[in-house]
Formats: C-alpha cells, structure tokens, sequence
C-alpha cells in the first residue's frame, strides 16, 4: 500500500525490541536529521497532526525528541494500562511517562494534568544513536515504554498536543471502537476514502 502512494519501503530486522531500535537500522541507511515514528496501534492519527509535528520540529530544531500528547476523554483512562500517559512541566517538556496515575489528587485534577501520550513522535539522528546505543533501562522495561528511555537517559522530550483523542488500538475492544469511528466520523470517513 505505501510503495503504491510513492513511498520508500524497507525491511528491517524481526530482532528489533522495540520501533525506536527498528528506526536505528534504517537511519543507517536514510541518514537524515529527524525520523517521525508512528507506532501501528495509532491508525486513527489524522495526517494533519503529522504536518503538526513536523512543523514543531522546523520551529524548535534544537529540541531532539517530540512526542504527540493530547487530553484524556474520562476518568477510566487514568487507571487504563492501554492509555500511556504523562506530566507535563510549564515549558511543555515530559517529566514521567506511564500506564496507571499514581497521583493522590482528585480524579478531576488529574483529568487536568495529566496528558495522554500518542504512539507518534519524533526523534533526531544524534538522539536516536544515543538511546538505541544505550543499555535499555528500568522504568522502559518495567512500563514497557520505549520513550521513557529517552526520559531515564536525560534527555528531554518535549510534547505537541494535538486536539482529537483517538484510541490507540491494543485491545480487541479498542479495535471494534477504532471501526466504529472509522464508520461515524466524519473526518475518519473523509481520510480513509482519500486512501481508497
């Protein structure tokens, strides 16, 4: 399907632990400043938020890892492994990346703080060799998330919020909602008939 749309398709290695290590490969051949990564479970994303990143990207180019973030739709998401979610501080960069709220505050604070981080980000060639050339550490294999990689190593990660909460798609009952939008939402709808 991508090679149909024009685009340059490789394959990687089935050894990779995660889709930062596959990126590592193939920067090896590609070689360019920065790598937009969209993890498979966010087939919802809307490619405006890509062009979103991408200009993120152009305005802060000092910055080396970016990621995607939006607001969290209700409560359950905060105690939801599926939904990976972070703090934020003023100047917009990640403090801590994970799966269930530890926070004691309220729920309804915490529906104000806390962000929910999407499967897509962006990373620069210097930052990718220095994580993928790292020893993986102990809250990325606890959580199971390769961006707090980044986060244990101190290297910052600033997020982009986008407006639209979609599901990442990791469960049987995310990929029957993600149908579901694809069949009432307008934007959805409008999006996969582009692609047709």
């Amino acid at each position: 399907v991508c090679e149909n749309f024009g685009a340059k398709c490789y394959i990687t290695s089935k050894e990779h632990p995660n889709g930062l290590s596959r990126v590592s490969e193939i920067s090896s051949i590609l070689n360019w400043d920065f790598y937009i990564v969209l993890q498979a479970d966010e087939i919802l994303i809307d490619p405006k938020y890509l062009d979103e990143l991408y200009k993120e990207i152009e305005v802060n180019s000092k910055q080396q890892f970016f990621n995607l973030i939006t607001d969290l739709n209700n409560k359950s998401e905060l105690i939801d492994k599926n939904t990976v979610k972070c703090v934020l501080r003023d100047d917009r960069t990640i403090i801590n990346i994970f799966r269930k709220s530890g926070l004691v505050s309220s729920e309804e604070i915490q529906l104000k703080i806390i962000k929910k981080i999407c499967g897509v980000f962006a990373i620069s060639k210097n930052c990718l060799s220095i994580v993928s050339g790292a020893q993986p550490q102990k809250i990325e294999i606890s959580e199971s998330i390769e961006q707090m990689k980044a986060i244990e190593l101190g290297i910052e990660i600033l997020g982009v919020e986008v407006e639209e909460n979609y599901p990442s798609v990791n469960t049987e009952a995310e990929a029957l909602e993600a149908l579901k939008i694809l069949e009432t939402n307008q934007n959805q709808i409008t999006i996969f008939n582009s692609i047709k």
